[in-house]
């Protein structure tokens, strides 16, 4: 209970929110709201969930396969090639599991390093992928500007995703 006598909102529901914002991360850019529902400025919550899921998620498969459906469905909405997006956020989650071990320090400024890293290596990989996938002339500039939004933005957010630090054990959170 809160000095207000609230309860305070338990994991479940955090986490259902935040799955909820990623997903509306992915589908409010490819609708008629207006320039601050484009990316950037509107931040790739995708990310966030990735980093979150890498440094808590149990379960070997579900995240994978959330990411996965969530950077198709970000291909289909942006017109790209498909694949692109579903690269970007599976390597996310790839690089939040190793951050989970690196950045192991039980306080926000070690999660935020592990995320901007995680961030960061998802914008050189898009550098690369824009390039191959569509072509010299392809700039991953609009995708590096959302990444730093979303990584300006993560301790706001930090709740929705991850509890607390990542221990040393991928999937495994310290208290």
């Amino acid at each position: 209970m809160s000095a207000l006598g609230l309860a305070a909102p338990n994991k479940g529901f955090l986490r259902g929110l935040g799955l909820a914002l990623a997903v509306l991360s992915v589908v409010a850019p490819a609708l008629p709201l207006g320039p601050l529902f484009a990316q950037p400025p509107f931040p790739l919550a995708v990310l966030w969930a990735a980093y979150g899921w890498a440094a808590e998620d149990q379960s070997p498969w579900r995240a994978p396969v959330l990411l996965a459906a969530l950077g198709l469905l970000h291909d289909q909405l942006a017109g790209g090639p498909y694949g692109l997006f579903m690269a970007l956020y599976l390597s996310a989650y790839l690089f939040g599991r190793v951050a989970a071990v690196m950045m192991s320090a039980p306080n926000l400024v070690s999660l935020w390093g592990g995320f901007i890293v995680t961030a960061l290596g998802t914008v050189l990989i898009a550098h690369f992928l824009a390039r191959w996938a569509l072509g010299d002339g392809v700039s991953a500039r609009p995708y590096a500007e959302a990444a730093v939004i979303t990584a300006i933005l993560f301790p706001l957010v930090r709740p929705l995703y991850i509890e607390g630090a990542p221990s040393g054990k991928p999937g495994a959170s310290r208290r």
